[in-house]
């Protein structure tokens, strides 16, 4: 079997334009689809391995998973050939790069730029793990980076249907430096054996190297046996300890310590992330790879449809043209495989394998009857022919036969192609437009015998204006002349804004309309947004975010509740105050008796101190209307009297002290006593009455004349005993004009 060269045609389809890469098992090419004008890549198995049956089943295996598959993180599948001179695959073209190719041209990367390509890894990986397989040969080789900057898995030569079965083996399968530790051992692999060797790719992102090494390549396998991966920031110290964390964990040995799957694994690293803050990155094309080389030796597809009859022969069947369906299985994979980016193509979203409408040609001969020949029927009985001079044969004659001739041709003819039409002629196969600009993509689809109707749709890959992908999907067949739509990208959404109204169900359309989840928050209590209003959201709005997320919106429990403030014993004007600074409202107030609280003093409140309730709560005051009792002591009875009177209190009683005489009759104290609260129901008091006279003045006298006038009044005198007649009196106690009982001591001090 010769060798495959630039210009030749796999199987009438696929023409070869030149080699982008060959591996110990398979070479990769890049070609022209002529049936569908595009660039893509064909993996072509050693023609070494073309007779090994092991092998040839191996590859097959391979193509079947890869179909299974469909993700714009993932290499899409779109052809395979099993049965002729070559087996291959026919793979989507990826222009830009490899990982190894960026990493040997920049080398380390910063934990923001490590996690934007790892988000796209553990993306592809995660849709792999739960479609139930494993890869088994996570490394930088395998990883793509396209032209548009979207970073692709690839490679799923050594992925099996996990659910179906598990990997056990006498030997050690996949690439040394990014084996598990049951890989190693030849134990159960897993999901989480994919998590280890991501964990792995992730370290070597941030250090540029990967933690284990040995002097073989056994030695090597077998020292993530004893050894755990060391933190990142032992190596490169600015390092945030997070990333150490999230690498301590997919990297553990034991499986069961580890993240369960891919999808676990993205979502911590999402989490770690957002908790850093770590900004958005656009991973960068290598700029001298080996898709670059391949793209300067490849001339852009011209007339692919004239190129496809050219090379196919005018002649050849349709049907031996058509597109191999990869039926999905759970088979196991055998083989690694390498898939290398090639062509500067726009970017091209993930398809899905498909049943194609038979294109074969299918004919109805229609025969015509035979035209009677005059000359070579049997004469009718009769009499004996004279023989006469044959008459000539007319031309009309003859243009009778072509005209039937003609009739029937044109009837076979309308025959086969209402046949044709009603069958496949009516079909067209919907052209890849993915990644073109909504104007050259509407001419293509145009130029393809259909309708094409925009619609707007959000796309994580697919930048604003692109299109992001069709209905009927890339190569389906559909009704010529019939609509087919573009989803025409709006770029990624970003968090809507709150509706006026508040409204939760609005908002949650809201979210739907941008494919984003709703997923419902902790109530928290608002003074602006009524109960059940959406309150806010995490993220927050504006913020861009991939498609599909989940946004966690925290709903409104109305205003917060406040606890009624202690306002005993303040005036009116103060509680009103007090209240209202709580967001309280005083509805009504009220008067009670309190034998401690004074008159026009807060009680209690209803409802009552420290209750809890909600803002805006009215509030009743319960004040005083309490009688304080006044100090009548001194006073006349007639003058006590009309004290008491004017506050509301009456006299009851009047109790005269017997004991005392002379003066005048004053009162010395009342019941209760000064100070106490009456209630106004019964606001009275007792008087004691006594006689008492008033302290005459004798401060400025001489010693001799102040007890004589002292004595006089009736008064008994003290202090003077040591004093001579002649010395001055300076203080007196009780003092001059004070009331007191007829006959009392005075205290005088001389000088």
């Amino acid at each position: 079997m010769a060798g495959l060269h630039a210009g030749d045609v796999l199987e009438g389809r696929y023409r070869i334009e030149t080699p982008i890469a060959r591996g110990g098992m398979s070479t990769v090419y890049r070609c022209i689809d002529l049936r569908l004008g595009r660039s893509v890549a064909a993996k072509v198995m050693d023609e070494r391995f073309i007779d090994d049956p092991v092998f040839r089943t191996r590859f097959r295996r391979e193509a079947r998973s890869m179909a299974m598959l469909s993700h714009p993180c993932l290499v899409n599948v779109y052809d395979a050939s099993s049965d002729g001179e070559h087996v291959y695959l026919i793979m989507e073209l990826i222009t830009g790069g490899t990982l190894r190719e960026l990493l040997d041209e920049q080398g380390p990367m910063k934990p923001y730029a490590a996690a934007a390509v790892m988000r796209s890894v553990l993306t592809g990986l995660s849709v792999a793990h739960e479609a139930g397989m494993v890869h088994r040969d996570i490394k930088p080789d395998n990883v793509l980076i396209n032209g548009n900057h979207q970073v692709k898995l690839a490679d799923f030569g050594l992925v099996r249907a996990g659910a179906a079965s598990r990997h056990s083996t006498d030997q050690i399968v996949g690439t040394v430096s990014y084996l598990s530790p049951e890989q190693v051992t030849g134990g159960e692999t897993g999901p989480q054996s994919d998590v280890y060797s991501a964990g792995l790719l992730l370290f070597e992102l941030l250090t540029g190297r990967t933690p284990f090494s040995g002097d073989t390549p056994v030695a090597h396998a077998y020292q993530r046996l004893n050894e755990d991966v060391p933190p990142p920031s032992s190596k490169v110290p600015d390092i945030p300890p997070e990333f150490d964390a999230l690498l301590a964990r997919a990297t553990a040995r034991d499986p069961h310590e580890r993240y369960a799957d891919a999808g676990e694994f993205l979502a911590d690293m999402e989490r770690t992330v957002r908790d850093l803050g770590l900004p958005d990155y656009e991973v960068p094309i290598p700029l001298n790879s080996a898709a670059h080389r391949a793209n300067e030796k490849a001339s852009p597809p011209t007339d692919l449809l004239t190129s496809a009859m050219v090379a196919a022969g005018v002649g050849n069947s349709i049907e031996h043209a058509a597109t191999t369906v990869i039926p999905a299985v759970t088979e196991e994979q055998a083989e690694t495989t390498q898939m290398l980016p090639v062509d500067a193509a726009p970017p091209i979203n993930a398809t899905t394998a498909y049943e194609r409408r038979p294109e074969t040609t299918g004919e109805i001969p229609v025969v015509p009857a035979p035209v009677p020949d005059p000359s070579q029927q049997p004469a009718p009985p009769g009499p004996p022919v004279v023989q006469k001079q044959a008459p000539a044969v007319e031309n009309r004659s003859k243009a009778k036969l072509a005209v039937w001739l003609l009739v029937i041709g044109i009837v076979t003819a309308a025959v086969v192609v209402g046949g044709w039409w009603l069958g496949s002629g009516r079909y067209g196969e919907v052209p890849q437009v993915i990644g073109m600009e909504r104007t050259v993509a509407e001419a293509a689809l145009q130029e393809a015998g259909f309708t094409p109707v925009a619609e707007d749709v959000y796309s994580d890959e697919i930048e604003p204006g692109f299109v992001a992908d069709t209905n009927p999907k890339t190569g389906e067949w559909a009704t010529r002349g019939g609509n087919v739509a573009l989803l025409v990208s709006l770029g990624k959404p970003s968090v809507p804004g709150i509706p006026e109204s508040y409204s939760a169900s609005e908002y949650r359309e809201r979210l739907e309309e941008r494919t984003l989840v709703w997923a419902q928050g902790a109530d928290v209590y608002s003074d602006e947004v009524p109960k059940g209003g959406v309150v806010s959201t995490d993220p927050g709005i504006g913020t861009t975010v991939s498609t599909h997320s989940t946004v966690t919106v925290a709903l409104s429990k109305g205003p917060a509740p406040v606890h009624v403030p202690d306002v005993r014993n303040k005036t009116r004007q103060e509680a009103i105050q007090t209240l209202e600074d709580a967001g309280l409202k005083v509805s009504g107030i009220e008067e009670a008796f309190d034998a401690e609280i004074g008159r026009g003093k807060v009680i209690s409140t209803s409802p009552e101190t420290d209750a809890e309730v909600d803002r805006g709560t009215e509030i009743k005051l319960i004040l005083s209307n309490a009688i304080e009792v006044p100090d009548v002591t001194g006073l006349t009875e007639s003058e006590a009297r009309k004290k008491l009177s004017e506050v509301g209190i009456s006299v009851r009683t009047v109790t005269t002290d017997s004991s005392a005489s002379g003066g005048t009759k004053v009162v010395s104290g009342t019941v209760p006593v000064a100070g106490r609260f009456l209630d106004p129901a019964n606001a009275e008091v007792d008087l004691t009455v006594t006689h008492q006279v008033r302290v005459p003045l004798v401060i400025g006298k001489t010693v001799k004349d102040a007890v004589a006038t002292l004595q006089r009044e009736g008064f008994k005198v003290t202090g003077v005993d040591d004093a001579d007649n002649s010395d001055r009196i300076i203080s007196q106690s009780p003092s001059p004009a004070s009331l007191t009982e007829y006959g009392a001591t005075v205290t005088l001090y001389p000088f």
